[in-house]
């Protein structure tokens, strides 16, 4: 074999390796370096999204940056669902509060369960509160439930698989801030509550403020 024979020789199994499917699988199944934001990192891009809460709750004297949220609950938890038409009608003043999912997969509503609306539109107060998802299949999932402690006041997706709801609870000391990372794929929710803490808050203060159209009673609520 001469040397020109030889080196063609060379060349055509170079050619065949680098070609060969099965090292091009490889290259490919190679993982990247991207990573999906953590638990965390998801509720701050939520807080961001709701500037009207943090307003509030700033004027009020609280710290909303992340880093002032600790870890208190996280709970996987059973699916809850009936079938069930969404329960505030199109002409009720509580439609325009509900919060389309962004892939147009249903709404969920947060103050549909708390507000109570009569004829004359006047509000009157449910002693407990829910997050409801309506499904575009026709079933209505519960995400949250709260007692007489606690009330959610504002929501929002931060994705198509995630849904952050604000609100507070009552403790001993006061009214604290509190958020519920929410992923209902997943059957997940975790709850952050906020450091800060203050007895001077009533607890429909806020919601009078989000609900500009609602006709509230003219004393407050202290629920």
């Amino acid at each position: 074999m001469n040397k020109i024979t030889t080196l063609c020789l060379c060349i055509s199994l170079v050619t065949v390796f680098s070609c060969n499917p099965e090292s091009k699988t490889k290259e490919a199944a190679v993982p990247t370096n991207a990573e999906l934001p953590s638990d965390e990192e998801l509720a701050q891009i939520g807080i961001q999204k709701m500037g009207e809460w943090t307003s509030y709750w700033t004027s009020k004297g609280a710290n909303l940056d992340f880093n002032n949220f600790t870890l208190a609950q996280e709970h996987t938890y059973e699916t809850t669902e009936w079938p069930g038409e969404n329960l505030v009608a199109s002409e009720s003043p509580l439609k325009e509060y509900q919060i389309p999912h962004p892939g147009k997969e249903g709404v969920v509503d947060i103050y549909g369960y708390k507000l109570l609306l009569n004829e004359d539109g006047e509000v009157s107060y449910n002693t407990d509160a829910e997050v409801v998802y309506y499904k575009p299949n026709g079933m209505r999932e519960r995400l949250l439930f709260i007692g007489p402690s606690g009330v959610f006041e504002d929501a929002v997706w931060i994705s198509e698989e995630e849904l952050l709801v604000s609100g507070h609870i009552q403790k001993e000391n006061g009214f604290s801030p509190v958020l519920w990372l929410i992923k209902p794929q997943e059957h997940k929710f975790t709850v952050y509550e906020n450091s800060f803490s203050t007895p001077d808050y009533v607890s429909d203060s806020f919601l009078r403020i989000k609900l500009k159209n609602l006709n509230f009673p003219s004393e407050t609520s202290s629920e």
